[in-house]
């Protein structure tokens, strides 16, 4: 969808955020590697875009003799957590001709802060991976060790492109069985644009429908999760979470009709920044909510409404 941008891939798989874990909030200061790959043309490789919640931004290892094997990664927790796994998404998702060309990780090591370790083998898939230890460790570390690697077809450099630690906290949202969108574009070099992408947690995939000659007003989003739940807020990354840039290329949504399974509905105001917001509206027990998108803001360049981040909370 070069509407937007190639500096950013989307899943080509759905993840569902389900109410299992929450995730832990790291900062970028706090993660360490034995090698990373120096900067060129701009592009920056730093340990930090880890954590930075974008699949756009990478890690990659710098070991110039090989492909990386024994090189660890190190995130300081800054205290004691209780951790129940890790989401990782495996490769450079800058797009998928670039997944393909760089090296994957295989075996993956993960030593807690008591010494004890935990190895896990990868899919060979360009999707986000849910890693769930055999128990809850208490740690105040994780150590991420390269034990083996999905060989690229170009280059021999490993690459990982976003983490996120969970705890044993039960998540901030609601848990939804299932999506439907009004329409999505068509998946293209840049990856997919499924609702789903509303929840993976990271800003660069998005959801973008496919309205053929309007400008995403009257398109919608539904969640339906699955049985009778409270909810009154709705955190939302209006367009696309890219830059405030490329913010401002795309369609964002004004105002919004929440339509709930008892038939009542509500309107919300929406910002148009494309910066994490949370829009409040009456408790409501339902069982889905559809959210139809009444007014729009055109961007300067692209006529398709595109929502990032879309969660419901009690």
């Amino acid at each position: 969808m070069r509407r937007l941008t190639s500096a950013f891939c989307l899943l080509t798989l759905a993840l569902s955020v389900t109410a299992d874990a929450k995730e832990l909030k790291v900062s970028g200061v706090n993660v360490t590697a034995t090698s990373t790959l120096p900067p060129g043309d701009g592009v920056t490789y730093y340990e930090k875009n880890l954590v930075d919640g974008k699949v756009s931004t990478v890690w990659v290892e710098g070991d110039t003799a090989g492909s990386g094997l024994g090189t660890f990664i190190t995130i300081d927790l800054g205290g004691e957590q209780d951790l129940t796994g890790l989401r990782i998404w495996n490769g450079h998702y800058y797009s998928y001709d670039f997944w393909n060309r760089h090296n994957r990780v295989k075996d993956l090591e993960v030593t807690f802060s008591d010494g004890t370790s935990e190895t896990f083998e990868l899919k060979d898939e360009m999707s986000a991976e849910l890693i769930t230890f055999a128990k809850t460790h208490k740690t105040t570390s994780l150590k991420l060790k390269i034990k083996g690697v999905h060989r690229g077809t170009t280059f021999n450099d490993t690459v990982i492109s976003e983490l996120q630690i969970l705890d044993d906290q039960p998540s901030d949202y609601v848990a939804v069985a299932s999506y439907k969108a009004s329409s999505v574009y068509p998946a293209d070099a840049d990856g997919s644009y499924e609702p789903e992408r509303v929840a993976d947690g990271v800003m660069d995939t998005m959801w973008c429908e496919n309205s053929k000659d309007g400008d995403g007003k009257g398109e919608w989003l539904e969640f339906d999760f699955g049985k009778p739940t409270s909810v009154s807020k709705l955190y939302l990354v209006n367009g696309n979470g890219y830059s405030p840039q490329y913010c401002l290329k795309a369609n964002r949504a004004v105002k919004a009709t929440l339509a709930f399974s008892d038939g009542s509905t509500q309107q919300i105001d929406l910002k148009t920044l494309c910066l994490p917001q949370t829009a409040t509206f009456s408790p409501t027990s339902t069982s889905k909510v559809k959210v139809t998108f009444d007014e729009i803001k055109t961007g300067t360049d692209f006529n398709d409404l595109c929502i990032s981040e879309a969660r419901f909370a009690p």
